[in-house]
């Protein structure tokens, strides 16, 4: 009789339970580059997607370039527009295929045209004319370029003429945005050190998700579809999901330099078909997780 309701409990986990790799419900997929790309990149900061070609962007920093891939990893081309670049530290795919790109060596805002190797640089300021310290920075889908301001850790949305046209600042007790997403129900921005996510809508209205579980150094924010924040802990080397409540789910990988493993991570990314992007930043490269 023991042996029966063993083997029945044994046949009911292994239907119901999940197989996780390393604590979540996520696989390898692939990395950027590929072992046998023949490219080596030297320090990956953040990376970009282009939805419409089905390609990602990697931001190289030190190598001062952004390396595009397929969708299948392939190694397309290595672009620092004519030598311009010299420490990129964010990207953002434009309208009519320009790039967006924040040149942190001269705290500027690029705007790149590839296909001519044409580059123009804006510096940008607050309307009493005190500087923004881009730190990212994104494309809304009208077309508006929003970017982190890493000195005083608010997201300010700009106008066509690259003007600040809204600020989005946390609440009392803020500590500072870290990092941001713009989604179509509005804009998520995560308050790391306060252990906080934020949620403003377009009518102008906020909300806030307290996390459950503080972090050793929250870096970088995402979102599913199902409303579970993903959160990036740079100095644990792990993934931490929350529910929409700010329940604690589960956290994956963890602080290494083998595969399923990140040394120093800096940002995570969704792409076009729900694949989670994680920039490991002291491994240089760029681990590609599906479900």
């Amino acid at each position: 009789m023991t042996y029966r309701i063993l083997t029945a409990l044994l046949g009911f986990l292994l239907v119901v339970s999940p197989v996780w790799a390393d604590g979540g419900p996520w696989n390898f997929l692939m990395q950027l580059p590929v072992n046998d790309a023949g490219i080596t990149i030297d320090r990956p900061i953040a990376i970009a997607i282009d939805e419409e070609n089905k390609r990602y962007y990697v931001v190289d920093a030190v190598g001062g370039t952004l390396i595009s891939f397929d969708s299948d990893g392939k190694h397309l081309a290595a672009f620092n527009a004519g030598g311009e670049l010299k420490q990129p530290v964010a990207m953002a795919k434009g309208l009519r295929g320009m790039l967006w790109v924040i040149e942190r060596s001269t705290n500027q805002l690029f705007y790149v045209n590839p296909k001519e190797q044409e580059v123009r640089k804006f510096p940008l300021s607050y309307p009493d004319g005190s500087l923004i310290f881009p730190a990212r920075l994104a494309v809304d889908s009208q077309g508006r370029l929003l970017v982190l301001d890493r000195m005083r850790g608010a997201v300010v949305r700009l106008d066509d003429n690259l003007k600040v046209e809204q600020s989005f600042v946390g609440g009392q007790g803020s500590k500072g945005f870290v990092d941001f997403k713009v989604r179509k129900d509005g804009l998520w921005a995560l308050d790391g050190l306060a252990g906080k996510v934020y949620r403003f809508a377009e009518d102008g209205t906020s909300s806030v998700v307290a996390l459950e579980t503080r972090l050793e150094f929250p870096v970088s924010l995402e979102i599913d579809d199902a409303g579970q924040l993903y959160v990036l802990d740079r100095h644990a080397g792990s993934v931490a999901v929350f529910g929409p409540r700010g329940d604690f789910r589960f956290d994956f990988l963890g602080r290494g330099k083998r595969h399923g493993r990140l040394w120093y991570p800096s940002q995570l990314l969704f792409d076009w078909e729900g694949r989670l992007c994680v920039v490991d930043e002291g491994n240089n490269r760029v681990d590609i997780f599906s479900r």
